[in-house]
């Protein structure tokens, strides 16, 4: 891990223009920033971190907030027989709901955050966030409100889980991924779908044929291909049919 010193104090509009600037993808924090916030920030510290990179896991406690500037990090969880569930991923101009959690109340949760790129990020070190939550009221409420949007995804997730058939959720998350790769082939294994989605890979390689047999999907090694868009779209909505059977 290497650090880039920190900021002095942003006591000037050309401190405050450079902070904006690698703060880019965070207009909710820096476009109502007070003074309090500015100099909080600019006593913040850039790391870069390398791929798969553990940031948190049980046991540890957060001493600084996260602001990521460049890369993802995936959030999830472990079961005790090794599966995995995505909980959600961090990305530029988004904070981490249980990295403020832990900052506020100092509750310890059983979760993982790991880079899935090489990543930069500014640092905040934790007394210099509770006197920027003490004293800057444009910060208190920016992560008051990163807090409430972030909870509203967590219950989306947790009642996937509780309603949603398997199939369902797996149809939704290939559209979303198809969607971002604009329709290419994704790379990734049916053991990495498992883990996104936090069941077995003997699961998702039985749907993952049932899609495949559906003409939603052509299965390749590491690699899922989009064969018709519409009809992954009815298979998400519980609406599947094969095309044979939309022909008729």
């Amino acid at each position: 891990m290497s650090v880039v010193s920190p900021f002095q104090p942003a006591h000037n509009e050309s401190d405050i223009a450079e902070l904006q600037n690698l703060l880019s993808d965070y207009p909710d924090l820096t476009g109502s920033a007070d003074l309090q916030c500015w100099d909080m920030l600019a006593g913040a510290k850039l790391h870069n971190f390398a791929a798969n990179t553990v940031l948190f896991q049980e046991g540890m406690v957060c001493e600084h907030l996260m602001l990521i500037v460049e890369g993802c990090v995936r959030v999830f969880k472990e079961s005790s027989e090794g599966r995995e569930v995505t909980l959600y991923r961090v990305e530029p101009g988004q904070l981490c709901i249980h990295n403020l959690n832990n900052l506020v109340d100092g509750i310890q949760y059983p979760m993982k955050a790991r880079t899935e790129t090489g990543m930069r990020g500014l640092v905040i070190s934790r007394p210099a966030f509770n006197k920027g939550l003490a004293e800057s009221s444009s910060f208190r409420t920016y992560v008051l409100r990163t807090l409430t949007g972030r909870l509203s995804h967590m219950v989306d997730l947790i009642s996937g889980f509780a309603f949603d058939r398997l199939d369902l959720r797996v149809a939704v998350w290939l559209a979303e991924q198809f969607e971002r790769s604009s329709g290419r082939p994704i790379k990734v294994t049916h053991n990495d779908v498992a883990d996104e989605l936090g069941t077995t890979r003997e699961m998702i390689s039985r749907i993952l044929k049932d899609f495949e047999h559906k003409r939603c999907i052509e299965l390749a090694r590491g690699k899922i291909h989009l064969v018709c868009k519409h009809t992954l779209h009815l298979v998400s909505e519980g609406k599947g049919k094969t095309r044979k059977d939309l022909a008729g």
